[in-house]
């Protein structure tokens, strides 16, 4: 009999590693692996040889030889279901992953080590890298140039991904690489700086920093004539350039100025921060093109009629909206080639796992989000406009949190700056009347020390209590330093730290950064209040944001507290941010993305991290968290079906409420199609609720007399009451009498669906509808039932238990189920499904399965009853206390939910409202694991 193992389990990490380390690295076939077919040893021995080469820590594992052949599968399954997700063309050339131990990818991946990489991030890494190496093109000069997007995640690591390609594609013979990076020169020097650091080594490569090239430059590297591109040349030559349109211009006339050298250049080209300054704003229809985009598309398409050997523009960003919006021409950027998704690795904090998902249910993996109460808001306001100098509850208590946080660090060994971000404007002249607010608050404590200690030690215990170390693992069980996390040391050695601070004097307890004897930095104990903005200036302090280097560095962690607006966003990494207090009014969804500089990696003090919000900057947050998951998810599906951005751009989730938040800036949308919701492919559930019982009884009559109008009923699958080709009109009456949840975006507004609808099925794009009813066990007929609640065609479904989650809304009657669907009632019309196909419910599949079965053009209409969930009832009393954060419902009467799910291809041209390119590519050259839909547990 085939034993049964629990892979979850922590000892068979480092097997799988191995495992994976055999197949991506090496190159063994899963057969191979499986039968250890590399080794001449016996299977016994060459397992207890794996364990001894791969374990690092912890007592030695030695699987059995049954229970290694079903590890490899497992991984061999997992590997199937994390595919690469891109989408565009397959390879066009014939790179492979250079093995040699010289070589530029093995010299990068040896750095990554060093640098404490994971073994499962520089696979995830390796792959991610080669994937885009393979669609590049090393002879374009006959052809157009490559064009791709890479899509991140915001301080997810973006920079590392580059540095591969650059390897990887330096390996193959790629020569010259252009880096433009952001619109700050600090910043691009940082840059410049880590990515020459990464690339060079004492490997087969030599390579050279070629900084501001020009015609008119006298300095020796970039002469061309010092300049080896020959073929078999070991060399390679880099330049970060900043997005400066005189700088750029300066460097095209240099890279094109050698005719001897242009069938030599094979150019890589990686746009850092690609929507920042490099889409064009002016009006595309009169053919009009900013200084920065004019001067990008000629270092891409050619310049003055000439064309380099090889040109591959890869430009990547975590906010791509404007990219794959704005314009489509063949002399655009647009990434007509490929866009591929990054997976971020199992260690990054990202908006899935700060703000959860709403579609499927996820909860937050991290819950750390504070709210900042409306009259905290207006407090601040009262601070910006001179008023009053007092701040409110809310930000003393996220000051004194990074208080806490800063003495727990410094008590558990940590040596790195720790940092506090306050954003509530972005007007320069805020900045300073909130610092100075904070700044009279840290001095105000100092003059009831015991009281105030008192204070931080009751928020000390519950912080520490409200979200622990096992919360943290819970949710992020894949995490790969579970053994370096640190916990929250003692109350005691927290105080000793506290102690400390409070004892120093003057500036030593709190000033900006002072400024040594040289005009270095130097770092104290206390405080350091400074103020991030392009006028924060003071002769004898560094007002804006330094921290230290290796020779200022502080044997000790400095405390940052900063300030600012729009300095604090795109490409600035701020160091242990445990604590952020953010009031940010920007409707527009990219901004507002790069502004989140809380997203990213907190090794070695995970559980400090807290961020303070108002509500509408979370709801915001929230909707942006969706929207990051459905534009992968459709990435995946578009990939699935094997479409290219040339063939169809990606559908970019919008919201009908443009005051809530905008994707961008409308000129850096101009050629996307539609400004309301895109319901191809719509598949939405309602999950909010309003306790009104006349509109609840209402609903529930309007349901019964809708179902029995309709086709006849399908009772045969069990749990499902089915109608089949059911006309539309029918749909469109019941639909617009139903009474929705006055806070529901989509459904709250269904007369913008029914009117695409109409629309759209002019020429009868889509087949009639199929209506099911959600029912549990078999559906019993009315004769058999004592007190029948409703009569369906002579059938009463029973109805479905659903639960609150968290707290009723602030009009004390609104409430969030979190999830309605079960998935697999996706498929109940299908009367021809097998239970392989029914098994799936991952979103790109459902499509697929139902387009299989001759479903792909049918609606459907998902309706459940759901049960008032009475919270005196037993059964109710038992799920309130089964799950964390989940109630009873407590409604007056039951409610009914609904699930809407329209097909997302069609063959009519009139079904291209979506927020989407309009495609203008010509067809010159041609040549060419998603998150699972969750019932509710009950």
């Amino acid at each position: 009999m085939k034993q049964s193992f629990n892979f979850s389990d922590d000892k068979y990490t480092d097997l799988k590693v191995a495992i994976s380390t055999y197949h991506d690295v090496d190159g063994d076939d899963w057969e191979t692996i499986k039968e250890l077919k590399r080794f001449t040893f016996s299977k016994n021995i060459t397992l207890a040889f794996i364990a001894q080469h791969f374990q690092t820590k912890g007592d030695m594992f030695i699987p059995e030889v049954e229970e290694w052949e079903q590890l490899v599968e497992e991984v061999r399954k997992k590997d199937k279901e994390n595919k690469v997700v891109m989408l565009g063309k397959q390879s066009i050339n014939d790179a492979e992953i250079s093995k040699d131990p010289g070589s530029q990818w093995q010299q990068y991946k040896s750095k990554l080590k060093k640098k404490g990489f994971s073994e499962k991030s520089i696979q995830e890494l390796q792959k991610s890298s080669f994937s885009i190496m393979q669609r590049l093109n090393a002879d374009t000069i006959n052809s157009r140039p490559t064009k791709g997007l890479v899509v991140g995640n915001v301080q997810s690591g973006k920079t590392a991904n580059m540095a591969g390609l650059i390897s990887m594609a330096a390996d193959y013979g790629f020569n010259y690489f252009i880096v433009l990076s952001g619109v700050i020169e600090n910043l691009r020097e940082q840059t410049a700086n880590r990515l020459y650091k990464d690339l060079n080594s004492n490997g087969n490569l030599n390579w050279t920093n070629i900084t501001n090239p020009s015609i008119s430059s006298k300095n020796p590297e970039s002469q061309w004539e010092n300049i080896d591109l020959r073929s078999n040349s070991k060399n390679r030559y880099i330049t970060v350039c900043l997005k400066n349109k005189r700088r750029m211009d300066l460097l095209i006339k240099w890279l094109y100025s050698d005719q001897n050298k242009l069938t030599q250049l094979k150019v890589l080209v990686i746009d850092d921060e690609a929507d920042q300054a490099s889409v064009n704003t002016k009006n595309i229809e009169e053919e009009a093109r900013t200084a920065i985009n004019k001067s990008l598309v000629s270092l891409v398409n050619g310049y003055k009629d000439k064309k380099l050997k090889a040109v591959n523009y890869i430009s990547y960003t975590a906010t791509p909206y404007a990219n794959v919006l704005n314009e489509s021409g063949p002399e655009s950027l647009y990434p007509r080639d490929f866009i591929f998704s990054l997976t971020p690795s199992e260690d990054y904090i990202g908006p899935k796992q700060i703000f959860g998902l709403q579609v499927p249910e996820a909860h937050p993996s991290v819950d750390i989000v504070k709210t900042i109460p409306a009259d905290d808001y207006s407090q601040i306001l009262n601070i910006h406009n001179g008023r009053d100098a007092i701040i409110p509850a809310s930000l003393e208590t996220a000051i004194d949190w990074f208080f806490l946080s800063s003495a727990a660090m410094r008590a558990n060994g940590y040596k790195s700056p720790i940092t506090m971000l306050v954003h509530t404007s972005q007007k320069i002249r805020h900045h300073d009347l909130i610092a100075e607010a904070i700044s009279l608050y840290l001095e105000e404590i100092r003059k009831t020390p015991l009281v105030y200690y008192t204070k931080l030690e009751e928020l000390y215990n519950n912080e520490s209590v409200d979200f622990t170390k096992r919360d943290f693992l819970q949710g992020m069980p894949k995490y790969s330093r579970k053994e370096q996390i640190a916990d929250y040391p003692e109350w005691p050695l927290v105080l000793k730290q506290l102690r400390r601070v409070m004892s120093e004097q003057g500036s030593d307890y709190l000033s900006h950064i002072p400024l040594g004897n040289s005009g270095e930095p130097v770092y104290h104990k206390g405080f350091h209040l400074v103020i991030d903005n392009s006028q924060s200036r003071a002769d004898d302090q560094e007002v804006r944001l330094v921290y230290p280097n290796e020779s200022t560095k502080p044997n000790f962690a400095p405390m940052f507290i900063v300030v600012g607006g729009n300095t604090l966003s795109r490409g600035l990494t701020l160091e242990g941010l445990t604590t952020s207090y953010f009031l940010r009014t920007t409707n527009q969804a990219d901004t507002l993305m790069q502004m989140a500089r809380w997203f990213g990696y907190r090794h070695n003090y995970e559980v400090f991290p807290r961020i303070w919000l108002n509500t509408l900057a979370r709801e915001r947050f929230e909707f942006l968290s969706q929207l990051n998951e459905e534009l992968r998810e459709e990435i995946s599906y578009m990939q699935t079906r094997g479409q290219t951005p040339e063939d169809l751009g990606p559908k970019i989730k919008n919201s009908p409420n443009k005051q809530f938040i905008s994707i961008t800036s409308n000129n850096k949308m101009q050629n996307a199609i539609g400004a309301n919701l895109d319901f191809t492919g719509f598949n939405k559930q309602t999950v909010l609720f309003t306790n009104n019982k006349e509109a609840l009884f209402e609903n529930l009559c309007l349901t019964e007399n809708f179902l029995n109008k309709i086709t006849e009923a399908d009772a045969s699958t069990k749990g499902h009451l089915v109608f089949r080709e059911v006309n539309y009109n029918h749909i469109r009456s019941y639909l617009s009498k139903f009474n929705f949840c006055d806070k529901d975006i989509v459904f709250h507004n269904i007369n913008a669906f029914l009117d695409w609808y109409d629309e759209a099925n002019k020429e009868n794009a889509f087949a009639d509808w199929s209506v099911v009813v959600s029912s549990i066990g078999e559906v019993p007929k009315i004769e058999s039932m004592e007190n029948p609640k409703w009569n369906i065609q002579g059938y009463s479904p029973k109805a479905v238990k659903r639960t609150r989650r968290g707290d009723v809304q602030a009009d004390g009657k609104t409430v969030t189920i979190g999830s309605l669907r079960n998935p697999y009632d996706l498929y109940a019309d299908i009367p021809t499904i097998n239970e392989e196909d029914s098994l799936s419910a991952k979103a790109d599949e459902v499509r697929i399965t139902r387009e299989k079965h001759g479903y792909g053009l049918v609606p459907q209409l998902l309706i459940y009853r759901i049960d008032k969930g009475d919270a005196t009832s037993t059964d109710n009393v038992k799920i309130s206390t089964k799950k964390k954060n989940r109630f009873p419902l407590d409604f007056d009467e039951d409610l009914i939910g609904m699930n809407i799910l329209i097909p997302g291809i069609s063959n009519s041209k009139k079904l291209a409202k979506h927020v989407t390119i309009n495609l203008s590519l010509n067809d010159e050259d041609e040549d060419v694991d998603e998150d699972q839909f969750k019932e509710e547990e009950l």
